[in-house]
């Protein structure tokens, strides 16, 4: 489902043009995807100005489907989504005390991770980083945006980083690979049918893999040739990782301060003492 989303978001990032057609479709839909299931070709032609050509030829383009499809996608999308939290799990009436509680589990999360995190490991993940031509980055979801912010860190280290958003690019990138890349996969419980079909790839590219998990047992850290977990902790009555999300962003940012001070900062040393 997040795909859906993600590709609607291309189509208007990837454009400087913010009146061209297909823009505008993919506007409406994500500030009106309840309306979508119901409305017909024409209904959402006229809704955003255009011709049931121009939408059936935006479905083509979005991922060679039908206007009926679309239509399901849709659907799914708000299906997922009404999931996002378990109300009757949770108190009706708002209290301080859910924050406070909040803040309790995700620091003794943190704790857990912190504890799992060893300083061998890091080293190891830290010098393949180092060794490889390219470190690319790979999530979906909330993962996938702390792989972006992975490569954000580590372009600004020198090390050339990429991280692709939805799911096509992200299976060219990894078919794309070497041996002498490394592939970082973020994945809490290593298990989605996407995470699933991308290791398969780079598995069968031999493509070493570090994997970042909550989930030690799952089919990522099972083919990764590094695994360094985080916390299995996470609030049930929530959808979205907001305990698992902090980990794994941990787990980066630990990454990056081993990697910022043993090789970018060793490698200033050496600059400096060499001009000296």
């Amino acid at each position: 489902m997040y795909n859906f989303m993600a590709k609607l978001l291309n189509f208007i990032e990837s454009s400087t043009d913010q009146t061209k057609s297909e823009i505008i479709i993919a506007e409406y839909i994500l500030r009106n995807v309840e309306k979508i299931p119901k409305m017909s070709i024409y209904e959402l032609a006229e809704a955003c100005h255009t011709s049931p050509a121009t939408i059936t030829r935006f479905c083509q383009r979005f991922e060679n489907i039908t206007f009926k499809e679309l239509k399901e996608y849709a659907r799914s999308f708000i299906e997922f989504n009404d999931t996002e939290v378990d109300y009757q799990n949770l108190k009706t009436k708002f209290n301080i005390k859910q924050i406070n509680e909040y803040y309790d589990e995700l620091h003794a999360s943190l704790k857990q991770t912190e504890q799992f995190l060893r300083s061998k490991e890091i080293i190891q993940v830290v010098h393949e980083i180092n060794h490889s031509k390219k470190v690319a980055f790979f999530g979906v979801t909330f993962s996938h945006l702390i792989a972006r912010n992975a490569q954000f860190k580590f372009i600004r280290l020198g090390k050339y980083a990429t991280a692709y958003s939805n799911h096509e690019n992200q299976i060219s990138e990894a078919e794309s690979l070497t041996p002498r890349d490394l592939a970082v996969v973020i994945s809490f419980s290593g298990e989605t049918r996407f995470i699933v079909q991308l290791v398969k790839v780079l598995k069968k590219r031999g493509i070493p893999i570090v994997a970042i998990t909550g989930n030690e047992k799952g089919y990522l850290a099972q083919n990764a040739k590094q695994i360094i977990k985080v916390s299995s902790c996470k609030l049930e009555s929530f959808k979205s990782p907001i305990l698992e999300e902090i980990n794994m962003l941990s787990v980066i940012n630990s990454i990056y301060l081993v990697y910022s001070i043993v090789f970018k900062n060793s490698e200033g040393y050496q600059t400096n003492k060499g001009g000296s």
